[in-house]
C-alpha cells in the first residue's frame, strides 16, 4: 500500500521488497532542472537504503517517477526531502530489477591445512535403563506371628415386647383399630408384629399395618372365608425396620377390614397360654 513521506527520517521496509516506486507529489518551489528526458531534477531529495546494520550510499531523487532497486536484505529507507518536497512510496515484492545474473562458480581453492584437534566433547546423556531381570526364587516362609489381642465385644441387641392385655372390639367397616404398641426412644429397630383376629362375617378382607400414626413401615392383607360357620379367624404378621430420629415415638399394629371383624384377640380361642395372641417385638439394632 503506498505511503507518503516528507522532511527527513527513516521508514521500515517489508522483507522481500525488490524495488521501490517513487512518485514526487510535491516539488520544491524552484527545483534545479537538468536536460534529461524526462527532466532530471537537482536538490529535490536524497534516499539511502539500509539493512539494519548500516546504509548504502545515498541516491539523489532526480525524477518525478523513479524506480529504486533494493539490495537483498533491505529493511530501511532513509530520506531527506528538501524545501517541502513530498513523495509517495510503493513497495514491490520480488527480485531487484537491477541485479545481474549469478556469476559462474569460481575454481575450487586449494585444501587448507588441517586444523588443530578440538577439545573433547561433553559427556553424552546416560543410556536408557535396561530391561528388568528375571525374578529371584521365592524366599522361605517366615515364622508365624504372635496371635493378636482379642477385639472388643460387639454391641448388644436390646428387645422391647408389648402384648395386647384385652380384646379390642372392632365395630366399624374399613376403619383402623389399634392392636399392640410400643414407645420407642431414638434409634433404629427391627420390629415384628403379630395380630390374631376373630371375624363375625364370611369373606372378610383384612389389612394390618405397622406404623407410628403417620409413617407406615410394613403392611399385610388376607382374605378370610369362614364357610358354613358364618365367622372367620386368622392372624397376620408385619415386620420392618424403623428409625426414630429423636425423642420418642409410638409404633403400633393397626387392623381394618371390609367386613365386621369382631375382635383383635389378646388370647387365642382354645387351649390359651395367656395374652400372647397379639404381640409386638422391637429389637434395637443401632
Amino acid at each position: 500500500m503506498p505511503y507518503s513521506l516528507s522532511g527527513t527520517g527513516v521508514h521500515a521496509i517489508a522483507g522481500g521488497t525488490g524495488w521501490l516506486e517513487i512518485h514526487v507529489t510535491t516539488l520544491p518551489p524552484v527545483p534545479g532542472v537538468g536536460r534529461a528526458n524526462p527532466a532530471n531534477y537537482y536538490e529535490v531529495g536524497l534516499l539511502r537504503l539500509g539493512d539494519g546494520t548500516g546504509f548504502w550510499p545515498a541516491q539523489p531523487l532526480d525524477a518525478e517517477h523513479q524506480v529504486v532497486g533494493c539490495p537483498t536484505g533491505t529493511t530501511q529507507l532513509g530520506y531527506a526531502l528538501f524545501s517541502g518536497t513530498v513523495i509517495e512510496v510503493t513497495e514491490v515484492a520480488g527480485q531487484n530489477p537491477f541485479s545481474g545474473p549469478a556469476g559462474s562458480a569460481g575454481a575450487t581453492g586449494a585444501t587448507g591445512a588441517t586444523g588443530a584437534t578440538g577439545p573433547a566433547g561433553a559427556t553424552g546423556p546416560a543410556g536408557a535403563t535396561g530391561a528388568t531381570g528375571p525374578a529371584g526364587a521365592t524366599g522361605a516362609t517366615g515364622a508365624t506371628g504372635a496371635t493378636g489381642a482379642t477385639g472388643p465385644a460387639g454391641a448388644g441387641v436390646t428387645a422391647q415386647i408389648a402384648q395386647l392385655g384385652a380384646d379390642v372390639v372392632v365395630t366399624l367397616v374399613n376403619t383402623y383399630y389399634d392392636g399392640p404398641s410400643l414407645s420407642l426412644s431414638a434409634g433404629t429397630y427391627f420390629v415384628i408384629g403379630v395380630v390374631s383376629l376373630d371375624g363375625i362375617s364370611n369373606n372378610v378382607t383384612i389389612v394390618a399395618k405397622l406404623w407410628n400414626g403417620t409413617t407406615v413401615s410394613a403392611s399385610a392383607q388376607a382374605l378370610v372365608y369362614g364357610g358354613a360357620l358364618g365367622r372367620s379367624r386368622t392372624s397376620l404378621t408385619v415386620m420392618g425396620t424403623v428409625t426414630v430420629p429423636s425423642g420418642t415415638e409410638t409404633w403400633k399394629v393397626s387392623v381394618a377390614g371390609d367386613g365386621v371383624l369382631g375382635l383383635i384377640k389378646a388370647a387365642v380361642q382354645h387351649d390359651s397360654p395367656g395374652n400372647s395372641a397379639s404381640t409386638l417385638v422391637a429389637l434395637k439394632i443401632a
